[in-house]
């Protein structure tokens, strides 16, 4: 499966686990707003009830003015008190009307849900509707009747109250269901979207975890291999497998490649620097012979002016020899066809040996110079002498080159683990920290205002370096800028590739 495709079911993998709880919450939410809606409704229901009581009191309180009052213009026959008796008889009938648009509503709320609850009130209030014409007519007859259907009204207005409480009770007790079921729903919703957002959150984590290891990971590996293949190099451990069908595969597969490129082109650079250094050896070897003997008058006399310019002209031969030397140790060791002469060392006599050579030009520049080995130091090494010779004095001779009068350069020998260290340590002109990695490097001279670029060819340190490392050891370096610095040399006891060059 190619990364497009990977990262697109997991970008709609994602998607899904997320829009779970998200759609649970909104079933949730249209659940809780049609509860709203119909708690809106029972407002509606508690407001019509209220309506309808307003009405009964109306009702019942006007008629009985309209009784008192009627009874009151028939003895007086007063044309205001008429009027009054009209105006009353308007409110309870207004209010009887009111009272029937009330039930009404009533009967028809929420689907009808409050309809057995108002039929009794219904009824009741037909009956009281009824009575109250049928009692404005025995008023107006003045017969003794009307005084019999006076109390029957008041006890059906007394029969009316009770049961629209019952319409009231129904109203509360509906509307408390419709809040309980409101918080169960919003306690579920709230329960399972924290449930769902947790697994959610986890199984999204998962994915995402999965799509680091299947897609940043092989891209940290092949950045590391490329960094190693920039700093030369050219056989870098890059786990990624080859035969993967997605495009890090494919960027495996071309790395390979082209570090099988490089690794050969840089054989082929070191092969090539090797034979030609090699072959340069011979006409320099000619140059130098007859410099030599025309500065000895071989070929006839020749005067001082020429005598310096031949003496010049085998100092630059001599510089040149000894450039391809180095470039010849480089490029056998990059190559891989040094050889070690392998064999016991002795080391106090070795450090002797090596010291005492620069001690007569540690006096002369009045620099001090002890030499300290420790006492557990070993009695012998295994290795090649004359190249860990060149190491040490390559490592001293930059030390003295760079440390000014009065100064001090100190070499350290110890043993550590299961070997030897050995410290030059000078207190000269230091090496800048953003250079400090590069000293290693071939051809590379530090150069700046404390430390001006020395002559020389730049490929002492680095040839120290393959020398260390044929050896199984290490070499670094520590410095500060006008306090010194402190190359540190690691040898085994006996190098692992011992055999190989005996």
């Amino acid at each position: 499966m190619k990364l497009r495709q990977r990262i697109v079911l997991t970008l709609v993998g994602i998607t899904v686990v997320l829009a779970i709880p998200a759609a649970y919450g909104l079933v949730g939410l249209r659940a809780v707003h049609d509860i709203t809606d119909r708690l809106s409704q029972q407002r509606v229901a508690t407001s019509t009830l209220g309506d309808l009581r307003n009405a009964a009191e109306t009702a019942l309180d006007g008629q009985r003015r309209y009784v008192a009052v009627f009874r009151v213009s028939s003895v007086l026959d007063d044309t205001t008190t008429a009027q009054d008796t009209s105006r009353v008889r308007i409110q309870v009938d207004s209010a009887i009307q009111s009272a029937v648009r009330a039930l009404g509503v009533l009967r028809t709320q929420n689907g009808g849900e409050y309809a057995r609850a108002t039929v009794p009130a219904a009824e009741t209030w037909s009956q009281i509707a009824e009575n109250i014409r049928r009692e404005r007519g025995l008023l107006a007859a003045r017969e003794d009747a009307a005084d019999t259907l006076r109390l029957a009204l008041e006890d059906q207005f007394a029969v009316l109250e009770p049961r629209l409480d019952a319409i009231e009770s129904t109203i509360v007790r509906r509307t408390g269901d419709e809040l309980d079921e409101a918080e169960r729903i919003a306690k579920n919703a709230a329960s399972t979207t924290l449930l769902a957002l947790a697994l959610s959150l986890a199984a999204t984590l998962l994915i995402g975890t999965l799509l680091t290891r299947t897609l940043l990971r092989p891209i940290a590996l092949l950045r590391q291999g490329m960094g190693s293949v920039a700093e030369g190099d050219f056989e870098p451990h890059v786990r990624i497998p080859r035969e993967r069908p997605d495009e890090l595969g494919d960027l495996a597969r071309s790395f390979g490649t082209m570090t099988e490129q490089l690794r050969e082109l840089d054989r082929l650079k070191a092969e090539f620097v090797s034979v030609a250094s090699h072959e340069i050896k011979t006409p320099l070897s000619v140059i130098r012979g007859y410099v030599t003997l025309l500065a000895d008058g071989i070929y006839g006399d020749v005067n001082d002016q020429q005598k310096k310019t031949l003496e010049a002209v085998s100092a630059q031969t001599d510089r040149l020899t000894r450039l391809v030397h180095r470039l010849l140790d480089v490029s056998r060791f990059e190559a891989g066809g040094a050889r070690l002469e392998l064999r016991q060392i002795e080391l106090r006599p070795f450090f002797d040996e090596l010291t005492e050579d620069f001690r007569v030009l540690a006096v002369q520049n009045g620099i001090e110079f002890p030499v300290r080995l420790a006492d557990d130091l070993p009695r012998t090494l295994v290795g090649d002498e004359d190249r860990l010779n060149e190491v040490l004095g390559n490592l001293l001779s930059n030390a003295f080159k760079f440390t000014a009068k009065g100064g001090t350069i100190r070499v350290d020998a110890a043993r550590c683990d299961g070997g030897i260290q050995v410290e030059v340590e000078d207190t000269g002109v230091g090496i800048p920290p953003d250079k400090l990695p590069h000293v290693f490097e071939k051809f590379y001279q530090v150069d700046n205002e404390a430390q001006p670029r020395s002559v020389g060819s730049g490929l002492g340190l680095a040839i120290a370096r393959e020398i260390v490392e044929a050896h199984g050891g290490t070499i670094g370096a520590e410095s500060q800028v006008g306090r010194g610095t402190r190359f540190r040399v690691y040898l085994p006891e006996r190098p692992p590739a011992a055999a190989g060059h005996a």
